[in-house]
């Protein structure tokens, strides 16, 4: 697998002209100062993370860097701005999550050991009006791009969920106001019933933030019938205790 750090130099290849996804200045997706900057907050090694606090039911999760500094810019210039030239580095990151998950769930492992895969990386979902402003489910791209180093029968991009009620925007929410905007508001797509059903289930977001999102979106593949669900997130907040501060946006 691409290791997340090695990734950024995809970066170089883009020849366009372009200001900075993060400072806005001319000449390159990410301007030297930023990608220096994204690249501090980029961990060696994968790590599990857990919010604080840390709500019921919320599967392990993996991620690849803390959501800071110009990382936060560049993950909402691709997922609002159609900043879609920056997929090679956030690809990159949520290789490495994704990566660090499989390695790191002894689920996972003994699953595709024994032959019982694919693995199903599965994006949280976006609303149906997301798609539309956006034309595209960026998520679902950086998921499939993460997958590559893997072989088909073993780990497959997965758009087994929807939202089954509209939810509140979840910017600016704090914790508890998040789990009750979420609750009970996802479930599988019928057409994924009989994949999701006994299976290996890799849930995919951006950012690890209340895990709120992770919390819901793993309810409904559960209901559904999975085995086993993990999740791995590109980055993950510092947030700490229970003031809510300003979180980012999630993905929805």
């Amino acid at each position: 697998m691409t290791s997340a750090r090695s990734s950024l130099a995809a970066l170089a290849d883009l020849a366009l002209p372009l200001t900075c996804a993060s400072c806005h200045g001319p000449g390159s997706a990410v301007c030297p100062e930023c990608l220096a900057a994204v690249r501090s907050v980029v961990w060696p090694y994968p790590r599990p993370v857990r919010p604080s606090p840390c709500p019921d039911r919320l599967p392990r999760v993996w991620a690849a860097a803390a959501f800071e500094g110009p990382l936060a810019g560049v993950v909402a210039a691709y997922k609002d701005d159609g900043r879609r030239d920056l997929a090679p580095l956030l690809a990159g990151l949520m290789a490495g999550a994704v990566d660090g998950a499989v390695r790191g769930a002894p689920e996972l492992r003994r699953a595709l050991a024994a032959g019982n895969g694919p693995v199903l990386v599965v994006p949280v979902p976006s609303s149906a009006s997301a798609r539309r402003r956006r034309g595209d489910f960026p998520l679902a791209r950086l998921a499939t791009l993460a997958c590559d180093g893997f072989g088909p029968g073993e780990v497959v991009t997965a758009d087994a969920l929807r939202l089954r009620r509209r939810v509140a925007d979840q910017a600016g929410l704090g914790a508890r106001e998040r789990q009750v905007n979420l609750e009970h508001a996802m479930q599988v797509r019928e057409r994924w019933w009989p994949v999701v059903a006994r299976a290996s289930c890799l849930l995919v977001d951006d950012v690890l933030t209340t895990g709120a999102t992770l919390v819901e979106a793993a309810r409904a593949l559960r209901a559904g019938g999975a085995r086993t669900v993990v999740a791995a997130t590109m980055c993950a907040t510092s947030r700490r205790g229970g003031a809510p501060g300003r979180l980012p946006a999630d993905s929805r």
